[in-house]
């Protein structure tokens, strides 16, 4: 049981540590140059790692936020969707 209860730990260690890694990274990233860390997929599944200004996070958002509302406004509401 001890051997269980020490893999269990390590492992919790090792996760606990990268994610502390993965997000003082991101900050200081950010920090350091005002941008933050963005992953896209091409068509043919192949991530693309690029910087990105929070404007252009706010920009994108907004533009989702239009399309999606005049996809609703412009059609019949779902047969899910209350009124």
């Amino acid at each position: 049981m001890s051997a269980m209860k020490r893999f269990a730990f390590i492992t919790g260690v090792i996760v606990g540590l990268c994610g502390f890694v993965l997000i003082v990274g991101n900050v200081l990233l950010y920090l350091l140059t005002g941008k933050l860390p963005s992953v896209e997929t091409r068509e043919n599944g192949q991530p693309i790692f690029s910087l990105v200004a929070p404007q252009d996070v706010v920009t994108t958002i907004r533009k989702q936020m239009e399309k999606e509302r005049a996809k609703r406004l412009g059609g019949q509401p779902d047969s899910g969707e209350l009124s």
